[in-house]
């Protein structure tokens, strides 16, 4: 239990160097792929799972009308909320507070990947949705996964948190088994940004991402929760 409580606080310890380590590049990229995905407006409540310093959150913000936004770290989710002005707090991705059924949309990316059970993760964002409300979910995909192992026993890549990716196929089903119907899977970054001079293609091919995201490093998907048939229900 103490190496989860340090691998899934890896992003509060490194404290004020969380904003510095993270690329304005992937940032960017990934706001746009949420907000792209993103209704125009949605009524009643939306929550953020994972929303660290809400470089994500300030893309969307706009669009809710009201938000609750939460982190593992506790640090992390009081002082975003408070600087958006929402209600926020600690939890565990894998391990919600909040009853069935009580938000209208659920927003997260790149969070689901630093828990010791991805899917599990993506289970209770469904289970918290209510029924017709919508998922808007970014995680990198597992066919890149060694890359990024190298990366960080180079220490090409900073970050050294928790990391389990989930595979094109593995998403999909942890969606589709939880009560979830995919309307949209798309992706980012079909190449490593790191790499000198590649950015502006990089940015052409995010146009093709409904096509390409099964070799992108980051995928998105875009869900609505189904009502669920009583028929055959016990009592």
């Amino acid at each position: 239990m103490k190496r989860r409580e340090r691998n899934e606080l890896y992003f509060e310890e490194i404290g004020d160097d969380f904003e510095a380590l993270m690329s304005d590049y992937d940032v960017a990229q990934r706001g746009r792929l949420v907000l792209e995905l993103f209704p125009e407006k949605v009524a009643g409540k939306t929550l953020e799972v994972g929303c660290g310093t809400g470089a994500i959150t300030e893309h969307y913000v706009d669009r809710v009308e009201e938000l609750v936004l939460t982190d593992i770290s506790e640090r992390l989710a009081v002082e975003t909320a408070e600087r958006f002005d929402v209600e926020g707090g600690a939890e565990d991705a894998l391990n919600l507070s909040f009853p069935d059924g009580c938000f209208d949309m659920v927003v997260s990316s790149e969070c689901v990947e630093h828990t010791p059970d991805p899917a599990m993760a993506v289970a209770e964002m469904m289970r918290v949705l209510k029924p017709g409300g919508h998922l808007v979910l970014t995680t990198p995909n597992r066919l890149w996964f060694g890359v990024v192992l190298v990366a960080q026993r180079l220490r090409i890549r900073k970050f050294q948190g928790e990391e389990r990716f989930l595979s094109i196929r593995q998403l999909r089903r942890a969606v589709e088994e939880n009560g979830g119907q995919l309307l949209r899977h798309t992706g980012c970054h079909l190449l490593p940004w790191q790499i000198p001079f590649i950015k502006p293609l990089l940015r052409r091919m995010d146009q093709y991402g409904d096509h390409l995201y099964h070799v992108m490093i980051n995928q998105a998907v875009f869900a609505v929760k189904q009502a669920t048939s009583d028929t055959g229900a016990q009592s």
